[in-house]
């Protein structure tokens, strides 16, 4: 089957520079940013979803192209993901540090005689 792959293709390409442009403020160390652009990633997927429903198949040398870009795609979020590994640790141990301070807390609140 023949299409016009041009909306389905145009999303594919924006998710593509999303995701890149996350690995580059994931690389900056720039976590607020990467959150923005997850926003306007989920957007975009959501637009992909509705939009994939409806458009009709692709042609082989369209589902070429959204080969490539679906590979683009998967690198640059297995690359964001492989930066953030280290601060879901750092915030993993913030969090159990937290909750070893209020257990202790808790154990001598109740150890604490009433008056």
């Amino acid at each position: 089957m023949t299409s016009t792959p041009a909306p389905v293709l145009d999303i594919y390409k924006s998710i593509a520079h999303i995701t890149g442009a996350m690995l580059t403020a994931a690389q900056a160390d720039d976590w607020s940013k990467v959150v923005d652009y997850g926003k306007e990633y989920c957007q975009s997927v959501e637009r992909l979803r509705n939009l994939e429903c409806v458009e009709p198949a692709l042609d082989s040398a369209a589902r070429g192209v959204k080969y490539d870009l679906l590979v683009q795609i998967l690198d640059n979020d297995a690359a964001v993901r492989d930066l953030a590994m280290p601060q879901l640790k750092n915030l993993s141990q913030m969090l159990g540090r937290m909750r070893r301070q209020q257990s202790l807390m808790l154990a001598y609140q109740g150890r604490t005689p009433s008056l």
